[in-house]
C-alpha cells in the first residue's frame, strides 16, 4: 500500500481527526437520524485514521493532541482492541 505524502502533514493529521471527532459525536447525538453519507465519511474517516495511530502508536498513556482552535483541543488514540478512543474536549487556559 502506497503512502501518500498528505499523511505525514501535521496539519492533515489534524484536520482528520477533527472531522472523525465531529463526525462520530453528530452520530452518537441521541435522538439524531444519521444519514448514509455521514456514515460513509466516518468510516473512510476512521479507517485512515486507524492507520495513523496505529503507525505513530498513540495510546492512551501517549495520545495524539488534536487542535480545533487556537485554544481547544481533544487527545485521541488507539485501544488495545484496535478502536479509536478520545477524551473530552479540553481548553487551554491563558
Amino acid at each position: 500500500m502506497k503512502t501518500d505524502r498528505r499523511i505525514l502533514s501535521d496539519d492533515f493529521i489534524n484536520d482528520l481527526a477533527a472531522d472523525w471527532y465531529f463526525l462520530n459525536l453528530h452520530l452518537i447525538y441521541p435522538g439524531r437520524r444519521c444519514a448514509s453519507e455521514i456514515s460513509d465519511e466516518l468510516i473512510e474517516s476512521g479507517l485512515k485514521l486507524k492507520i495513523i495511530l496505529k503507525a505513530g502508536q498513540y495510546t492512551y498513556l501517549q495520545p495524539l493532541n488534536v487542535y480545533v482552535d487556537r485554544d481547544t483541543f481533544f487527545d485521541i488514540w488507539m485501544d488495545a482492541d484496535g478502536d479509536i478512543q478520545t477524551s473530552e474536549l479540553y481548553c487551554d487556559e491563558v
